[in-house]
């Protein structure tokens, strides 16, 4: 089973977390047969009319390019421009951001989207809203992108870098920071729909904004609902990802699948056979009879979201201004994977009444020991029993309350309190029990001659698998087993600061400064039903629940400190530094977390700045607490090969482990291909801790006006990741390999490969999370705005605008070592793709936006680039990706005063997405990272009264 980077760093996630692991662990492997346009001639993040903006990074406001931090900004008016509405859709196209969950994930998936920052995992970018911690989905503190409604947005602001110092834990990545509207008074209402050129995937949202001033505008209410439909798109939909597709061996792809067949396989003496409807058997042939399991995947997720959000604040006096803000979310989704395949050893009635008499024969041959029965490993598509489906329902709702005003002095002071809690409940269907298809298998004969079940008990209906579409509805019925769990997450956190941004005067302008304190604790639990909790369930393990939390006190300090200014070759010159303690109440205990900068202008047009951060991530609940689930992945024992006997340093190793001389190199393991492994969370993991290092240049010539280029290069280095080794490499440790003679890398990994005294094979693998390992990665981000006024309009105006927006990243390195003992496993996957990398990373990416404005009527151009990736190991026939150009195009008229209708098409040149086979995520392709769904044309209406 593929789990590529990402997915190590976010396997807590996928197999520890609140999302069940339901389809991830019975995933099918086929075998043969920035920003915006907006007003660019001034920093979108300026502030306006002497007021202060704080900025994302910082608490102390500020200009966005004169801050020592790269941030890029993202308008209301890109989000519009775009046609899109999830957020996930407008993220995933900025060049720091690599895809992650999205609407195309579905196995795994779960339904929601998630931001990830330079692809280094969700869990290590910080999500806010209104530079608050937001509502997690799940018990890695996760936000779901889902539960923040587009049309609400005022800007989004992405800074890139650890900020631990100023947010806490997370923010090793950097912060993704939603800023929403405020102070909205009258009446606002959006209508969105767009639908693929297919005809398909249809996306309709509707929303309703209301607010209004009282008190002389001492205060103000705000109240907005929000509803979004999105039609779920199956991979039958499209003719790349209708057919599950394999490497032929000679350099191409063919039709391919699974070999769990809707007539059962199966395996007696070595010898593959199928079963025919009749209850005959035929040879089974990989290439012909292979199951096509993919139409029956979804290839854009079905939901429906409800979302209802209220704000309000009034001034009672200068010195105190009090606020609430609180949200309601209910998020639907559903994931989709084809019928459950069984595989397993089971007992067949040589002289059952669903078999023909040459199938009978058969088994009656090969029934050595006279009881009737013959023992064999079957193939078998339960398609009777339906698909499988997963329906998630997601509750969430959060609440602030707080106050903050003017102590005098250019003293101010904010502090609030915050509760939000998520509920999901999902619930499975098309689930077999595993007990019941055995107690169904063995029949008898009743008094009347009529086949029924051996054991009777709980209704036992014979199960008919020998032959395509034999199981009876009442069988079926029999071996269904309903499965559902429930999952909760919440969060409170107490803040208080207090702030003076004009301290002192050095003669180079006001030092700021910032302290306050923080109390933040997080509680989740996973409750699964007693079939998944007991690895009832085809397909699954027997895993444990999760509950438990911690929580943590900070304290933190910021200051800004303008040391020159208005002298030769300095213009300005302004240092800043943050600090932060957190205390937990897991093993972590103390962390500090801090960070230091400086911003040097020679002149107004030039500006340099540098800025070194040290930033942590807390193991979160699941990391924690989830419990022990048992996996069988695929691994070798080396003491049951034959090098055992003949490599001096191997043979020695597996006698120290307590493999006796007799059986070392003997398949004392039966000859198995996997080892039995345990999962879970782990109590005394510490906190990650990254480096990172920032030095840019900005200019911003008076010469050409309304124009600014930044360009900041990059250096983030994460030790401690937390994270599983895996049973490979804890093999790899312990024994060594080919590579280096199988000379031991690191021996104390050898007590997590305990063995059976008696069978001597490895039993019980420990492959818990655990503190291991690391990555490091650089780059340059860049960004360029030009506004341009013209002497010329159209549509009767005399003037009109061009806005030009590029921004990219140059990814030089992304170097992954999952176990720091072992350095040889190290790869570098920028300019990559494949089994260890998983999704892209383009060592190129870009994004550029030409608007043009006049009038009532705007244009713009958005065009996105992905440089040309390759395999990471190779061994696969698609081993080369090929650059990939897209062009959005949209239209937003002004029909009159307070009316705007926009109209647009994505994916222009109805570029299709790349065609791998068996060397991709799903559906034959990356659809989180190209486009599957070909050309989309959008409508939308915003009503303003």
């Amino acid at each position: 089973m593929r789990l590529d980077f990402r997915k190590r760093l976010l396997a807590s996630t996928l197999l520890l977390g609140f999302t069940t692991p339901v389809f991830a662990q019975t995933a099918e492997t086929p075998v043969p047969a920035t920003a915006t346009p907006a007003e660019a001639q001034t920093d979108p993040a300026a502030p306006a009319d002497g007021d202060t903006i704080v900025v994302t990074g910082s608490r102390l406001g500020g200009d966005s390019l004169k801050q020592a931090s790269p941030i890029s900004v993202v308008s209301a008016k890109e989000i519009a421009l775009s046609g899109q509405i999830n957020v996930e859709n407008v993220l995933k196209d900025l060049p720091q951001l690599i895809p992650s969950t999205t609407g195309a994930s579905n196995n795994p998936g779960g339904g929601v989207a998630t931001a990830d920052l330079r692809g280094l995992g969700s869990t290590r970018t910080l999500v806010l809203v209104n530079n608050r911690r937001y509502v997690a989905y799940d018990a890695n503190q996760v936000v779901d992108l889902n539960t923040i409604p587009a049309a609400l947005i005022e800007r989004v602001d992405i800074v890139t870098g650890g900020r631990s110092a100023v947010y806490g834990s997370d923010a090793i990545a950097g912060v993704v920071n939603f800023v929403m509207k405020k102070d909205f008074s009258g009446v606002e209402a959006n209508a969105d729909y767009r639908i693929n050129e297919a005809g398909d995937g249809a996306n309709f949202n509707g929303n309703l904004l209301l607010g209004g001033n009282f008190e002389d505008g001492r205060g103000n209410a705000t109240i907005y609902f929000d509803y979004t439909k999105r039609d779920g798109i199956l991979q039958s939909a499209r003719d790349y990802s209708k057919q599950a597709l394999v490497d032929d061996g000679s350099g191409g792809l063919i039709a391919g699948g699974s070999g769990s067949i809707e007539g059962t396989r199966f395996a007696i003496g070595g010898v593959g056979r199928k079963f025919e409807t009749d209850g005959s058997y035929t040879p089974y042939n990989s290439a012909t009879d292979a199951y096509n399991y993919a139409p029956y995947n979804y290839l854009q997720v079905p939901q429906q979201r409800f979302l209802m959000s209220a704000q309000t604040h009034y001034e009672v006096s200068p010195a105190l201004n009090v606020y609430a803000e609180g949200q309601f979310i209910n998020n639907r989704v559903k994931n989709e994977l084809a019928p459950t395949p069984y595989t397993g050893s089971v007992s067949l009635d040589a002289d059952s009444s669903f078999l023909s008499a040459g199938s009978q024969a058969l088994l009656k041959g090969l029934d050595t020991d006279g009881d009737g029965y013959v023992t064999s490993t079957i193939y078998r598509r339960l398609t009777e029993v339906g698909d499988r489906v997963s329906s998630l329902d997601n509750t969430a709702y959060r609440a602030v309350l707080g106050a903050n005003g003017d102590l005098g002095g250019g003293w101010n002071y904010d502090a609030y309190y915050s509760y939000s809690r998520t509920k999901s409940i999902e619930t499975q269907s098309g689930n077999v029990s595993n007990s019941r298809v055995l107690q169904a298998l063995r029949t008898t004969y009743d008094s009347s001659g009529n086949l029924v079940c051996s054991d009777p008990s709980n209704g036992c209906v014979p199960l008919n698998i020998f032959g395509a579409g034999n199981i009876s509805s009442a069988a079926a019925a029999f071996i269904t087993i309903p499965v559902q769990n429930t999952s909760t997450i919440s969060e409170q956190v107490a803040s208080a600061s207090i702030s003076n941004r004009n301290l002192f005067d050095l003669g180079a302008g006001p030092v700021g400064i910032v302290f306050g304190t923080e109390y933040r604790r997080e509680h989740g639990s996973y409750n699964p039903d007693f079939s998944l909790s007991s690895g009832d369930v085809v397909g699954f393990n027997a895993g444990e629940g999760l509950s438990g939390g911690y929580d943590v006190k900070e304290a933190y300090t910021e200051v800004a400190v303008p040391l020159l200014a208005d002298i030769p070759l300095i213009k300005r010159l302004e240092v800043n530094g943050a600090y932060r303690y957190s205390y937990y109440s897991t093993a972590a205990k103390s962390v500090n977390t801090y960070s230091g900068g400086v911003v040097w202008s020679l002149i107004d047009d030039i500006s340099f700045r540098g800025q070194y951060s040290r930033a942590v991530r807390a193991p979160t609940v699941s990391d924690l607490y989830s419990g022990s689930t048992q996996d069988f992945p695929s691994a070798t024992d080396p003491c049951t090969t034959a090098v055992a006997l003949t490599n001096t340093n191997l043979n020695a190793s597996c006698l120290a482990t307590g493999v006796p001389a007799s059986a070392i190199g003997t398949a004392y393991d039966g000859g198995s291909t996997q080892i039995q492994t345990i999962n879970g969370g782990n109590p005394a993991l510490r906190e990650e801790t990254s480096d990172t290092y920032t030095a840019g240049i900005v200019l911003q010539p008076r010469v050409l006006p309304g124009f600014s280029f930044t360009a900041d290069y990059y250096k983030i280095k994460i030790a401690n990741y937390i994270s599983t080794v895996g049973t490979t490499n804890l093999i790899r440790a312990c024994y060594g390999d080919d590579g280096n003679g199988y000379t031991p890398y690191n021996t104390s990994y050898c007590a997590s490969l305990p063995r059976d005294a008696n069978s001597y094979t490895i039993t019980n693998a420990a492959n818990t999370l655990a503190n291991t390992g690391g990555v490091t990665t650089r780059g340059v981000d860049f960004e360029a705005r030009y506004a341009l006024p013209l002497g010329f309009g159209a549509f009767g105006s005399s003037t009109s605008k061009l806005d030009f927006r590029f921004s990219g990243t140059r990814l030089i390195a992304f170097d992954y070592n999952p176990v720091a003992a072992i350095p040889d496993l190290k790869i570098d996957c920028a300019g990559k793709f494949g089994t260890t990398c998983g999704n892209p990373y383009a060592k190129w990416r870009l994004s550029g936006r030409t608007t043009y404005s006049t009038g009532p009527v705007t244009v713009s151009l958005l065009y996105r680039y992905l440089s040309p990736v390759d395999d990471d190991t190779g061994g696969y026939s698609v081993d080369h990706i090929k650059a990939y150009h897209y062009f959005d195009l949209s239209t937003a008229f002004e029909v009159k005063p307070g009316f705007t209708w926009s109209v647009g098409v994505n994916n222009v040149f109805n570029k299709q997405p790349p065609i791998l086979g068996d060397n991709q995520e799903q559906a034959n392709t990356y659809p989180s990272t190209y486009d599957p769904y070909g050309r989309a044309f959008f409508v939308s209406t915003n009503v303003k009264f």
